[in-house]
């Protein structure tokens, strides 16, 4: 019997170890190029039209308004208000997303008119815009005076 050793000096040929190098190097020049473009705002504040920022939703809820309403008790202390109790709606119907400000005007008109005369009912109210929430209506005065 006889052994066979194998003499296997482990070089490759020089083409084959330059195309690795080459993929290595495109690979890591993409992934610097999507990495950097939300560290660029991330972190740093830097707005370019070069290194784009990522955005994970970017018109999901805007203009939808988030609303809590509240409602002062005889003895003057304000305690929340549930839209849908108060008006006996369902909390899947339409009262469940306010689209806009006429849609919220209509609820508070609506929430006053089911409280009664003289009703003290406080609106905290911010719409999703795309620099973030803004404040629509203050808790600060009755909503039913307005």
């Amino acid at each position: 019997m006889a052994d066979i050793i194998s003499i296997r000096t482990g070089a490759e040929p020089a083409g084959r170890l330059l195309a690795g190098r080459l993929r290595l190097i495109a690979f890591a020049a993409i992934a610097a190029f999507m990495i950097a473009g939300p560290v660029a705002e991330q972190v740093f504040g830097v707005r370019t039209a070069l290194l784009r920022s990522w955005t994970m939703f970017s018109a999901i809820g805007l203009g939808v308004i988030d609303a809590s309403f509240e409602i002062r008790r005889p003895d003057g202390a304000l305690v929340p208000l549930d839209r849908f109790e108060m008006l006996g709606a369902p909390r899947n119907g339409g009262l469940k997303w306010i689209q806009n400000r006429d849609g919220l005007a209509s609820v508070i008109k609506r929430l006053c008119t089911a409280a009664g005369q003289g009703a003290d009912i406080r609106v905290r109210a911010r719409q999703g815009t795309r620099d973030g929430w803004q404040t629509i209506h203050s808790d600060a005065q009755n909503a039913c005076a307005e």
